[in-house]
């Protein structure tokens, strides 16, 4: 992750500290599975923008703090991704149609 950027993950164990829950109890809260929560805590699946929007409404936050939490980590992923760095390589900037 980018220095001062938090982990989708890191941020929501974050909240779930400072309210004092738990995966299990803020899944029944927010109406969702609590597996999908629990493997977001670990950064192992996206938050989604249903998740973010539950988490918005639950936590009075905004969904785009979720959604941005998630777009910094992957873009951050991508950053490090030997695979599209090689892919990159090959393509072209835009420019004016070539006929």
């Amino acid at each position: 992750m980018p220095k001062g950027k938090k982990s989708p993950g890191t941020l929501l164990l974050e909240f779930i500290d400072k309210y004092d829950l738990n995966c299990n109890w803020l899944s029944k809260e927010i109406k969702c599975s609590q597996t999908a929560l629990r493997l977001i805590s670990l950064d192992k699946s996206r938050i989604t923008t249903s998740i973010a929007v539950r988490l918005a409404k639950y936590f009075s936050t905004k969904p785009e703090l979720w959604l941005l939490a998630q777009m910094d980590f992957d873009l951050a992923k991508a950053a490090n991704n030997k695979t599209l760095a090689k892919a990159l390589k090959g393509i072209s900037k835009a420019s004016k149609a070539k006929r």
